[in-house]
């Protein structure tokens, strides 16, 4: 007699956990956002979307006031290694840089093998376009 009371509590009890989990899992929630919530997301979308370029690291392969020197080293340098070149001119030097490494580590791990064949290359801070990751 207790084992069948046992047994019909207990298949009660079953039915009523798995009927409980259906209805759960067939709910919609709903989440209602605060105004304040929706206004600082959207203010922080808008400020990352100026946001273009991170601080990161390139190799600096030359420094040079001869262009036709720095257009040789790229050359030279683009044969060699499998990594994008860029020059710039800040009066009155030309800088030919290589890579774009957000992290400092990974960037002297490419300077070492750089350097192998152009002994004069240093890491420096430079701006990198998201693009160019």
């Amino acid at each position: 007699m207790k084992s069948i009371f046992f047994t019909t509590v207990a298949t009660v009890l079953l039915s009523l956990l798995i009927g409980h989990q259906k209805s759960v899992a067939q709910t919609n929630i709903v989440v209602q956002e605060q105004p304040e919530v929706s206004q600082l997301m959207d203010h922080y979308l808008r400020l990352n979307k100026q946001v273009t370029q991170i601080t990161g690291w390139r190799i600096t392969i030359l420094t040079t006031t001869d262009r036709r020197q720095m257009d040789e080293t790229k050359i030279n340098f683009q044969k060699q290694f499998n990594l994008r070149t860029k020059w710039e001119y800040k009066e009155p030097y030309y800088h030919l840089k290589a890579g774009a490494y957000i992290s400092r580590n990974e960037a002297n791990y490419a300077l070492e093998n750089i350097k192998k064949k152009f002994p004069g290359a240093f890491l420096s801070i430079d701006k990198i376009p998201y693009e160019e990751f």
